[in-house]
C-alpha cells in the first residue's frame, strides 16, 4: 500500500516513516517546503516523489495520507485528504479543541473515509507493560496511578514551535504530552471524568507545567503530569495496587532509537532488549522485576493496514479520540487560577 506524508520534521521523519515502513506502507510521496527536508526525504526515500503542497499529493495515487504537519494546520491538511477521498492518519492532536476534532470525523463519516489519530504512546513498552499487569492482577486491586512526563528544561527553546505558540495555535504541553498521558490512561482504565486541573505557563511561553487528575469508572484515579521544568524528575509510572506498586522509571528506547537515525524495512522493528522497559514490582521493603513488554509501534499502522485492506476496526476509534480531546478542553476550562 502507498501512503504520503505531510511534513518531515521530527514527527514524519522519525517516527511516521520508519513505523509505516515497518508496517509494509510503501513511502511513496511526501509533501514539505524546506530545501533541507527535501534532501533529508530524498536521502531517505530517494525513489519517492517529493510535492510542494497538500493539493499536489492528494493528486497522487496513494491509499493513505499522514498528517504530520505543524497543529495549527492539522485540520486544513487533513480536510484536503479526506475531501479526496483518501483514508487519512492525523499525528496527535488531531485537532486543537475538541470541535476541530469532532468536524473532522463528520467529514470522514461524511465521505465515507477512514480517520484515525496517531496515540503512538499506546504501544510504548510501559504501555503495554502495564496492560500486561492488569491482565495478571499482579498487584492485586489497582487504585491509582501516576503518569509522567516530567523534565528539566528551565530556558525556552527559541527552535521549539511548540514551547514558544500559544496553545490557540496548537502550542504547549497540554496538546503535546497531556494528549500521550490522557490517551493512555483511557485505554488502560477506561473512561473517565476530569476532577481537577492546573495548565500554568511558568517560562512565560505556552504552558509548561500541567497536571490533571482523572476518576475512571473503574474506581482508578490517574494524576497525570506533564512539565518541562522539573528539577527531580518522577519515575515515568507507578501503578498502585492494594497488593504493592509497579514501578517503571523510564520510557522504552524508540523513540531514542528512530531520532538517532534507525531504517526500518518492512517486518522488521526495533530489537526487542532494546524497547523493552524495566519494571519493578515494590512491597513495602521487597523488590523484584515483573517482565516488560517490547514496545511496538509499528502495530498502529498495521492495524491501518488491516483496516484498509479488510475493513477491521482502525488503532484509535472515533469515540476514543473524542473522548480524549473533551477531557483535554475540559482542562483548561476548569484549570485552578
Amino acid at each position: 500500500m502507498k501512503a504520503g506524508i505531510v511534513g518531515y520534521g521530527l514527527a514524519g521523519r522519525y517516527f511516521h516513516a520508519p513505523t509505516l515502513v515497518s508496517a509494509g506502507f510503501d513511502v511513496a510521496a511526501i509533501c514539505t517546503r524546506s530545501l533541507e527536508r527535501k534532501a533529508d526525504a530524498h536521502q531517505d526515500f530517494p525513489r519517492s516523489i517529493l510535492v510542494n503542497s497538500v493539493d499536489e499529493l492528494v493528486d497522487e495515487d496513494l491509499d493513505l495520507i499522514v498528517i504530520a504537519s505543524t497543529n495549527d494546520v492539522h485540520v486544513e491538511h487533513a480536510r484536503l485528504a479526506i475531501n479526496a477521498g483518501i483514508a487519512t492518519v492525523v499525528d496527535k492532536p488531531m485537532g486543537r479543541n475538541y470541535y476541530e476534532t469532532l468536524d473532522l470525523y463528520d467529514l470522514a463519516d461524511l465521505n465515507n473515509v477512514p480517520l484515525t489519530v496517531f496515540f503512538n504512546r499506546l504501544w510504548d513498552s510501559d504501555s503495554l507493560t502495564i496492560k500486561k499487569a492488569l491482565r495478571d492482577n499482579a498487584i492485586g486491586k489497582v487504585f491509582r496511578a501516576d503518569s509522567r512526563f516530567e523534565r528539566f528544561r528551565p530556558q525556552l527553546n527559541p527552535q521549539a514551535w511548540r514551547e514558544n505558540t500559544s496553545p490557540d495555535a496548537g502550542g504547549g504541553l497540554l496538546l503535546d504530552l497531556q494528549t500521550h498521558l490522557v490517551s493512555t490512561a483511557m485505554d488502560w482504565f477506561g473512561p473517565a471524568e476530569l476532577v481537577h486541573a492546573s495548565v500554568r505557563e511558568i517560562r512565560g511561553a505556552a504552558d509548561d507545567d500541567v497536571l490533571l487528575v482523572l476518576k475512571h469508572d473503574s474506581g482508578v484515579d490517574s494524576y497525570l503530569s506533564a512539565s518541562a521544568i522539573i528539577g527531580a524528575p518522577g519515575p515515568k509510572l507507578r501503578l498502585n495496587g492494594d497488593q504493592g506498586s509497579l514501578v517503571i522509571t523510564e520510557l522504552d528506547h524508540q523513540e531514542d532509537l528512530l531520532r538517532k537515525g534507525f531504517k526500518a524495512s518492512s517486518g522488521i522493528w526495533l530489537p526487542a532488549r532494546d524497547i523493552t522497559t524495566e519494571a519493578r514490582i515494590h512491597k513495602g521493603n521487597d523488590t523484584f522485576s515483573y517482565p516488560a513488554e517490547p514496545g511496538s509501534y509499528p502495530t498502529f499502522y498495521t492495524m491501518v493496514r488491516r483496516a484498509l485492506e479488510i475493513g477491521s476496526e482502525l488503532p484509535v476509534s472515533r469515540d476514543f479520540a473524542l473522548s480524549v480531546a473533551r477531557i483535554i478542553d475540559q482542562a483548561r476550562e476548569i484549570s485552578i487560577r
